[in-house]
């Protein structure tokens, strides 16, 4: 039996939390019973929140869920009800100020019924929608979502052998949610991790049968929570054991599904910390003028300084880096804040920092490098370079498209692989490593060749898809054209030239933090991917993710002066160091079909082009440029602009006060503050060494 606990999304604040006050709940209630409990909830000032009804041996049966509340909300509950009597129900209380919070649907004597738990609200911004197929279901989750619902809770339910679904969605235009659906059980896990590893939280989780397999709907949200951990598959006594255990250390249930496979009943459920009401949020700075600033103090960049520090006042990150240079010359370069703020260790203006993905920009001059040089074709087949994965791919059931991807293709992430259709395999170190039957976490071969075995999402060419494992695949293309190692090549013909001292590959875990590397502050916490502490909680960016395996994605730490000596060196292609004029050309051009131009055929404002984000700004061929990078702990952002203006910000941690990444939220504001520097130093910090 599949058991899983997963621990996430912890916030810091004043006061340690409060006990969790013990919430009514029942399992396995006859219809009957559970009648009489919703009456006594509603007398003994509880609010019944969630409730699931699945089969029974002699009738069904009902989980429930009721919360004690100082303020009850007003609330109503009905269960038995036919497809009609529902909507007539719905429409009724609608009148009184009622609307939908659960929905569970069963079947009785061959016929759909449904059980509801309804909530007095002042918005009316709710829809249900019950017996959708699941093709109605997934047209339904589209079509709401483009007028700005997300899904409160999903349902799946059989009635005669056929599945149907039921949903609650209500409109939460700023919410950023996804759903999966009819995940089988021996599935989940992987959906699981993928989807935590990209920042989201499982709010509803709904089990059901399905030839006599359980399969679950989940909703995922990155609307900022408490800590929370999930728990799936589990039988009445493994339940209330964890729930027991939950409280004891300050969890309460919040979301609560079961079903029946063989007269067994099974449940899952979502618990999450319990803090004060009275909570507050930890700042770091009291004032602007107490963060602390290292690098060169400039009266012509002052406003730049304040801007920097107002923003961190605004997002509290812990530290950031952050460098200019005008027109060749590095003219800022400074560390606001802490790279470590339980030591006070000051971010320096030359610290290092994960740079996450803006090492495919890095990786893709190395490719074009080797284009240039006549060692490798850009239009040749990956699988034709990386020959060592010919016997694999000739294999029955492959994919056959597999074999037509092309090294352009990998380069502007239109090979056919889309994470969101699927999943990213560069965030499955513990499945995979299971699958070749070795020790987590899974290596970069190990990667490949499972995924060899994993059927495209479209066609290749077809249209762009962010890939992290496309890059990984450029990584080996490198080593197998040039004779050498991923990172011994880059360090050879682009660190070395470009006098990038401070750029080396990454480590994982915390003891392989460099000398100037900073720490990476995340308050989320997940299962370790590393055998000897397999699944145990850890911090985040240390552990729940194989920084090893994500080198030519993701793996480099960086300095932002570094940074800017890789982004100056295309400011004017006739004398760049690395490459040659048309090679930069070629690296900055459009891709053809849907990657660069909409269904229309006209230009896309922006592309993707060979490892940089490219924005035309004129028929000339002039265009910005710029590459983010992501990882809990990090969040980094290198621009490149018309008028050779560049700049590297580089920070500690991932998100601001909103949940969303730091990095898209200084970019705009960067862009006006540097637009109102009216005159720039004449020192080039780039010569101080």
């Amino acid at each position: 039996m599949a058991v899983r606990i997963v621990l996430m999304v912890c916030l810091a604040y004043l006061s340690a939390t409060v006990t969790a006050e013990e919430p009514e709940l029942q399992l396995q209630l006859n219809p009957l019973i559970y009648q009489r409990q919703i009456t006594r909830l509603g007398k003994q000032g509880f609010a019944a929140t969630d409730l699931s009804v699945y089969e029974g041996q002699r009738s069904e049966r009902f989980a429930l869920l009721g919360v004690k509340q100082k303020n009850p909300k007003d609330w109503k509950a009905f269960h038995g009800l036919d497809e009609k009597q529902l909507e007539v129900k719905l429409k009724q209380q609608a009148t009184e100020g009622y609307h939908p919070l659960v929905i569970s649907g069963y079947e009785k004597r061959g016929e759909p019924r449904f059980a509801v738990i309804l909530q007095k609200a002042v918005d009316a911004n709710h829809i249900l929608k019950h017996s959708l197929s699941s093709d109605q279901l997934q047209s339904t989750l589209k079509s709401l979502k483009e007028v700005g619902y997300a899904p409160l809770q999903l349902d799946g339910y059989t009635v005669n052998n056929q599945t149907f679904h039921a949903g609650i969605w209500k409109k939460q235009n700023d919410t950023v949610w996804e759903a999966t659906c009819q995940i089988p059980l021996n599935q989940f896990q992987n959906t699981f991790d993928d989807y935590t590893s990209k920042g989201f939280q499982l709010v509803d989780l709904c089990g059901f049968v399905e030839n006599g397999t359980a399969v679950y709907h989940a909703i995922w949200s990155k609307a900022s929570g408490s800590q929370w951990m999930c728990q799936f598959n589990l039988t009445a006594e493994e339940f209330q054991k964890t729930n027991q255990k939950s409280l004891a250390d300050d969890f309460q249930l919040i979301n609560l599904d079961a079903y029946s496979i063989n007269n067994q009943p099974l449940f899952t459920g979502i618990w999450q910390k319990v803090m004060p009401e009275n909570r507050v949020e930890i700042p770091l700075w009291k004032s602007p003028d107490a963060i602390p600033m290292t690098g060169l103090d400039q009266k012509e960049l002052a406003s730049l300084d304040e801007a920097i520090k107002d923003f961190l006042m605004l997002h509290n990150p812990p530290g950031v880096a952050v460098a200019v240079s005008y027109r060749g010359r590095l003219v800022y370069a400074r560390g606001f804040g802490y790279a470590d703020k339980e030591t006070k260790e000051l971010v320096q203006p030359d610290s290092q920092f994960r740079i996450a993905s803006i090492s495919k920009p890095i990786t893709a001059v190395a490719i074009m490098q080797l284009v240039e040089q006549g060692k490798l074709k850009i239009d040749s087949r990956v699988f034709d370079v990386l020959k060592q994965y010919r016997r694999p791919l000739s294999q029955k059931n492959i994919d056959p498209r597999l074999k037509d991807i092309t090294i352009q293709q990998l380069l502007n992430h239109t090979a056919g692989w889309d994470r969101e259709a699927s999943f990213d395999p560069m965030f499955r170190s513990i499945a995979f490593a299971k699958q070749v039957g070795k020790p987590a976490p899974a290596e970069i071969d190990d990667i490949i060749r499972i995924m060899l075995e994993q059927p495209l999402d479209f066609k290749p060419g077809e249209r762009y898809a962010y890939s992290n494992f496309g890059y990984c695949l450029l990584g080996r293309v490198i080593e197998e054209v040039s004779g050498q190692s991923y990172e011994d090549y880059i360090q050879q013909t682009i660190c070395k030239p470009l006098h990038m001292n401070e750029t080396q590959l990454g480590k994982t875990l915390l003891d392989g933090r460099k000398e100037k590397e900073v720490k990476y502050h995340s308050t989320r916490e997940g299962g370790s991917v590393f055998a000897a502490n397999l699944r145990k909680q850890v911090s985040s960016p240390y552990g729940t993710w194989y920084l090893e395996a994500m080198d030519s994605h993701g793996g480099w730490i960086s300095s932002a002066p570094d940074l800017l000596r890789f982004a100056t060196a295309f400011n004017i292609p006739d004398r760049c160091p690395v490459l040659s004029a048309p090679t930069i050309s070629k690296m900055l051009e459009r891709p053809p079909g849907l990657a660069g131009f909409n269904d229309q055929g006209k230009p896309k404002d922006a592309y993707y082009a060979c490892g940089w984000m490219v924005r035309p700004i004129d028929t000339a061929g002039n265009s910005n440029q710029w590459h983010a990078g992501s990882l809990e702990g990090t969040s980094t952002l290198l621009v490149r602009r018309l008028d050779r203006i560049n700049w590297a910000i580089l920070f500690n941690s991932r998100q601001g006060v909103d949940e969303k990444r730091l990095s898209s939220l200084i970019d705009a504001p960067m862009h006006t503050w540097i637009n109102r520097i009216e005159r720039w130093p004449a020192k080039d910090q780039f010569k101080q060494k």
